[in-house]
């Protein structure tokens, strides 16, 4: 099954009642606008509210129902208050209060006033009335500045809204599957279970290591084609000469036995027990159980994480879970690079990340050896103490460094030592959740919609 995140955006555009503005004019700035969002990522479906009221454009607050009941019959998870001119801000904040969805609000740039000096549709005016309104009403949102619908500002803007969006979708009633227990010394990533579930909504359910290893026993015996599958795409994508066939049956048992689990039960992602008990159990670290499946879209977090498992699946969601992330410690500072840092863990990053290291190898433990890509990267950490959580965002890029063991990258950013300091002050520790690209303003933006999460940027 496929692991990507659709979005459905809904789009209710408003405008004043008549004889206020021309309705021609509005209908005229509704086609631009839904022209330019044919544009918008292919995994973004737009949903018009046409048929439902005339034009399809909401004009009074005796239209809120039909608007908002159509909206959720199509299951949308984002609403856009499109604005094509003044715009009823009653109206407005109506349908955002009863959408109760991460909330969108624009209205395109206005035209100069013509040769009488008459002004045609004051959009941004209006804007600004529904953004009080709305704040009176409770209603969360986001706003692009005033533009026009062809400005590149307009579309990046609603990408980047959809963006956060899936976030939250993905942030909503979150499962997270936790594999065997923290190490025992591993005080640094316990959490509060019936925390996270009474504030948030996040669901951790365990699998004990006993019943992996039963379950990964029997998938060996008896065989399936897709663990025949996952044996020859890593046997074609590895040298996997030091761990030898069972070991590399073992480590693809393990993987093709979480991922069904993970499917069946519908985990975002995971948290393992890795280099203590299930190691000497299994006969191999879980390392490749993480890469491989964070690859596929099923992140995993090592050493019992149950925070990094979350912060995963949030990073993961800013692309709509097409773009693997990487679990790692924040280990040693650059020996010559002042505001650089080594991202290491002994062997779990996706082999499909890897630059251009030859000869990949699994060590014998089954730890992957290999150095990361070059490219920019965004990192976070979801993490709390005394009960109030943060979550820490930042920006930056990979650089050259070193050769070291495990799996690794060299991370620079503008001022590591700003950063240490803000990681030392808050409530993080040494697992810090990396992706590339440039998520972290729309994962701020995320944290805006969720009741106790604070966003902490670098």
């Amino acid at each position: 099954m496929s692991r990507e995140i659709k979005l459905k955006l809904g789009v209710a555009p408003v405008k004043r009642g008549p004889g206020f503005t021309s309705a021609e004019n509005a209908l005229i700035f509704k086609d631009k606008t839904f022209e330019a969002l044919k544009k918008l990522d292919p995994n973004i479906e737009v949903i018009n509210i046409d048929g439902v009221v005339p034009d399809g454009i909401a004009t009074g607050p005796e239209q809120v129902q039909a608007v908002t009941n159509y909206l959720k019959s199509q299951k949308v998870d984002a609403v856009f208050l499109l604005h094509t001119d003044f715009g009823p801000e009653e109206t407005v904040a109506k349908i955002g209060k009863a959408m109760a969805l991460p909330a969108l609000l624009w209205g395109p740039r206005d035209d100069s006033p013509d040769e009488n000096g008459v002004r045609i549709r004051d959009t941004q005016c209006g804007v600004l009335a529904s953004s009080k309104v709305l704040q009176r009403f409770g209603v969360k949102f986001t706003y692009i500045e005033n533009c026009a619908p062809e400005d590149p500002v307009f579309l990046d803007g609603v990408n980047n809204f959809c963006r956060t969006a899936a976030v939250l979708k993905a942030f909503k009633s979150m499962r997270i599957l936790k594999i065997g227990d923290r190490p025992s010394a591993f005080f640094s990533v316990m959490y509060n279970e019936d925390d996270m579930l009474s504030k948030f909504g996040i669901e951790v359910t365990p699998l004990s290591v006993g019943r992996l290893s039963g379950a990964v026993k029997k998938l060996k015996e008896q065989g399936s084609a897709e663990l025949e599958e996952q044996i020859k795409s890593m046997r074609e994508r590895m040298d996997i000469s030091q761990i030898g066939e069972e070991k590399l049956r073992t480590l693809a048992a393990m993987i093709v036995f979480v991922k069904n689990e993970m499917d069946n039960g519908n985990f975002a992602a995971a948290s393992v027990e890795c280099w203590t008990g299930l190691g000497e159990l299994m006969g191999i670290l879980p390392c490749q159980l993480i890469g491989e499946l964070t690859a596929m879209g099923y992140p995993v977090s090592c050493e019992g994480d149950v925070c990094g498992a979350v912060t995963s699946a949030m990073l993961h969601a800013a692309d709509y879970n097409r773009t693997p992330s990487f679990f790692a410690d924040l280990t040693i500072r650059h020996p010559s690079n002042d505001d650089a840092e080594l991202l290491w863990h002994c062997g779990p990053f996706p082999r499909a990340l890897m630059g251009d290291t030859k000869n990949p190898a699994i060590a014998p433990g089954g730890q992957g050896q290999w150095e990361l890509k070059r490219g920019d990267l965004t990192i976070g950490r979801f993490d709390s103490i005394d009960g109030e959580y943060s979550m820490f965002l930042g920006e930056g890029k990979t650089c050259e460094g070193p050769k070291t063991t495990g799996t690794y990258v060299w991370f620079e950013v503008d001022n590591w030592v700003k950063w240490e300091k803000k990681i030392i002050d808050g409530p993080y520790i040494h697992h810090v959740t990396g992706i590339y690209g440039h998520y972290a303003d729309i994962l701020e933006e995320a944290c805006k919609y969720i009741p106790n999460l604070k966003a902490d940027p670098a």
